[in-house]
């Protein structure tokens, strides 16, 4: 499962420049990155927020409004357990506490700072394997990751594929 991590704030206080300018740091870290940002109007375009997101980066950027979201219909909960990277970062949804880690925005800098201090206690997945009929598979794999984490969140520890005749 993911590092999940929530950014919340009033609006123009900086949510997004502190996610922005942290992405690259985590990258260079070793993390893999996800984006999930709550708005309350249509998708962005160049220039705009989840624009910024993925020019700063991001592996993944997952747009939620109350219409739609980038990847198909689901939670937001859902959307967070299943992104198959190493740390999620939330944007908005102040009024879900979707984690223990979250971070009020008041000082761009500093938050910044906070941002990257709760990711040094995230754990990466490399220790952790699946084994197949084929043998093991890569973790580091979008689809075998996004496996993992489907398999962790229902709690399932062995699955096994038998054909019906």
């Amino acid at each position: 499962m993911s590092c999940i991590i929530q950014v919340v704030g009033k609006k123009d206080v900086g949510k997004t420049s502190v996610i922005e300018r942290a992405i690259p740091i985590i990258k260079s870290m070793g993390y893999t990155v996800g984006v999930i940002k709550h708005s309350h109007h249509e998708l962005d375009l160049q220039g705009k927020d989840t624009y910024r997101f993925w020019n700063a980066g991001a592996d993944i950027v997952s747009f939620l409004d109350s219409k739609c979201t980038l990847f198909f219909k689901a939670d937001v909960k859902d959307i967070v357990n299943l992104l198959p990277v190493d740390v999620v970062i939330i944007e908005g949804f102040k009024e879900l506490n979707l984690t223990d880690k979250r971070i009020e925005v008041s000082n761009v800098e500093e938050d910044v700072k906070r941002l990257i201090s709760l990711v040094k206690e995230c754990r990466k997945l490399n220790g952790v394997k699946l084994i197949s009929n084929l043998g093991e598979l890569n973790i580091n794999d979008v689809k075998v990751r996004l496996l993992y984490n489907l398999l962790n969140t229902l709690n399932i520890r062995e699955v096994k594929i038998a054909s019906i005749s």
